[in-house]
């Protein structure tokens, strides 16, 4: 069977009935050896050309069309193919391998045909060498522009240099590793007297009196040699200095060693201290009066560090000068004063006197002590307010009177609880006639949607919404006067898990909107509410990816052990911070007004403006506080304690 089937395949190729080629020629030499040389010439420039287009591709990988190349190349390596077969044929007549050759020449031919057709369009857009030429043309004149304007900037660089440096009101020394001095600003000139012609070259040691005089050398050949620093690279070294007329001043000192072209260079930074020094002095003079008073007095800078405290301080509070100057005067503040310390210090910072003002402080025992305060805000020799200065009086009998209005505040108190409970019956009445207003308008959207106008649908619409707001706004009323009533569930909490949970929950929100949580610091376990703790770091990581328009959300949720707030000195902080539009400082108290938003939102986000207010009264409720930092277009960042839970945790 199989022999049958291959049958017509061995008779297509059977030659015996076929003449040679050689033949047509009659076996002339001339004629038969004239095919033969031409067909071998042909077939070896046809194989030759393949290969070299091929070297060319393998040379030049960036060369486009490498696909015609190739196609090239094979239609031309057949057509020496059937030229060698021209040669086989003339003595043997296997003239049908000869038309499979020409058939596959013939298809190589054709592809490669309407390849090169495809791709004339293509080949027509390469630039011409007169178009690159241009281009490269235009390229070389555009890099001499940047280098021109290279060497301009450098020129305005090293202007704008010379111009800082003969206008900073600090001295400017360059030396070489043998001292002599090489630049020599203005502020030196009027420093030390000197112009730069006249120590310019000169070794830096004439501007220095005894001991530096006689040992600068030493020490800067000590240093070359070894590199062994003692000043260098060092700042606010306190050192004495020499002016032309010879006059000793004390100067602050930064020295830094630098290399230019492979030579090592030395500058010196010189700030004149002799005002300082003299309103230091002044200083010891007025605390030898201040020792003397009756009164407790007390001075300290804005920052709040006590800088002088007197007998009649050490004797009011119970701290001796030493154990006391030096602190923050937070040391003596009761931590819920902190807020009113801050104000006077602002009032002082405007350079407002403070005359008997009642507060409270705590002495060693922290106990504490009614007082009378007069402040005054202590001003430097160039007017600047630098401090303040506290005289204090003890008032206790003037407190026992005070203890009445504790009774009203108690009161006060009361009323408020009573408001609270008023709130939470009111707004549970107020839902039931609000669910009838609700449904009678979806009844009368649908039955009698046909006969009214979509004006008229709109407004059904809207107040089906507006119901729908107002049962939310009565809802978060109703949970707001359950926050102040409700007892809290105290528990370990581990704060990790609770972020895990709330950025699982705001997985797709965070997707959609491009946000990523980040805990830089692994946050502590505390005793607390967990629900309700929950519910501020929700709300507050909400919020930053709300009210954030920046197109990567970055919201950063973190713990600090301590730090130094307006109010003093906080400890075990929690914060949330995000990089979003930011808050004005005027509206750091509104966020936290319930119902109150600064932002107009459409419909379909909008809120009632209550979160922060949750927050505020969850975090009261555990005994802590909330404030924020923000700086409009740049982000927030929500800090707040937990001292309740703290105190819980510390007592497990």
């Amino acid at each position: 069977m199989s022999d049958i089937m291959l049958q017509p395949i061995a008779n297509f190729f059977n030659s015996e009935n076929f003449m040679p080629h050689g033949h047509c020629f009659l076996w002339q030499p001339e004629i038969l050896w004239l095919h033969v040389v031409s067909d071998a010439a042909i077939v070896a420039a046809y194989f030759s050309i393949p290969f070299a287009l091929l070297y060319f591709i393998w040379k030049r990988k960036d060369m486009p069309f490498q696909s015609v190349f190739l196609l090239f190349g094979a239609f031309i390596l057949l057509c020496g193919t059937t030229h060698i077969m021209g040669i086989w044929v003339l003595w043997h007549p296997d003239y049908a391998v000869e038309g499979i050759l020409k058939a596959l020449t013939a298809i190589a031919s054709i592809t490669t045909f309407f390849a090169i057709v495809r791709l004339i369009p293509q080949a027509l857009a390469l630039p011409s060498p007169a178009q690159l030429a241009a281009v490269n043309q235009e390229l070389r004149d555009a890099n001499h522009k940047l280098a021109l304007l290279y060497e301009q900037s450098q020129e305005s660089t090293q202007s704008h240099l010379r111009t800082v440096v003969d206008n900073i009101l600090d001295g400017l020394i360059t030396i070489d590793e043998r001292g002599h001095i090489e630049s020599f600003n203005p502020a030196c000139e009027r420093i030390f007297g000197y112009t730069g012609a006249e120590v310019i070259g000169q070794n830096i040691k004439m501007l220095m009196p005894e001991p530096y005089h006689g040992g600068h050398d030493g020490y800067l050949h000590h240093y070359v040699t070894t590199g062994e620093a003692k000043i260098i690279g060092t700042a606010g070294r306190e050192v004495q200095a020499k002016r032309k007329d010879g006059s000793i001043f004390p100067m602050d000192l930064a020295v830094s060693a630098f290399q230019l072209a492979g030579i090592r260079h030395f500058s010196g930074i010189i700030r004149d201290i002799t005002t300082r020094k003299q309103f230091e002095e002044r200083n010891a003079l007025l605390a030898a009066v201040v020792a003397s008073s009756d009164d407790a007095i007390i001075s300290k800078t804005l920052e709040g560090m006590i800088t002088s405290w007197n007998e009649s301080a050490e004797r009011l509070f119970g701290y001796s000068a030493g154990e006391a100057m030096g602190q923050n005067i937070n040391l003596i503040i009761p931590p819920e004063k902190m807020e009113e310390a801050q104000h006077i210090i602002e009032q002082l910072s405007q350079g407002t006197q403070i005359q008997h003002f009642e507060t409270e402080r705590l002495n060693k025992n922290r106990e504490y002590i009614p007082i009378a305060l007069t402040i005054s805000p202590i001003r430097n020799t160039m007017g600047d307010i630098i401090g303040a200065s506290k005289i204090l009086r003890d008032i206790t009998e003037q407190k026992k009177t005070e203890a009445k209005l504790l009774l009203y505040t108690n009161a006060l108190e009361r009323s408020n609880q009573e408001l609270d409970d008023f709130a939470y019956i009111a707004s549970h009445d107020l839902k039931e006639p609000l669910r009838g207003l609700f449904n009678n308008a979806k009844f009368l959207e649908e039955d009698y949607s046909d006969k009214l106008d979509a004006k008229g649908i709109g407004r059904l619409q809207r107040l089906g919404y507006l119901c729908q707001r107002m049962e939310q706004l009565i809802n978060d009323l109703m949970y707001f006067s359950r926050l102040g009533r409700q007892e809290l569930a105290i528990v370990p909490t581990e704060l990790n898990g609770v972020i895990d949970d709330i950025a699982s929950m705001m997985e797709i929100t965070l997707k959609e909107q491009n946000a990523i949580i980040t805990v830089p610091r692994l946050l502590p376990e505390i005793i607390c509410d967990k629900t309700r703790v929950t519910e501020i770091f929700r709300n507050l990581i909400t919020n930053a990816v709300k009210y954030n328009d920046r197109e990567k959300k970055m919201i950063e949720v973190g713990y600090i052990d301590e730090m130094i707030t307006r109010s003093g000195v906080e400890k075990r902080v929690f914060y949330v911070r995000d990089n979003g539009i930011g808050i004005e400082e005027e509206f750091y108290e509104d966020i936290f007004r319930i119902f109150k938003r600064l932002n107009e939102e459409d419909d379909n986000k909008k809120g009632t403006g209550v979160g922060l207010t949750f927050v505020r009264k969850i975090v009261d409720r555990h005994g802590g506080r909330i404030w924020l930092e923000s700086k409009p277009g740049e982000g927030t960042t929500f800090y707040f304690t937990i001292i309740q839970g703290v105190a819980y945790a510390a007592a497990a």
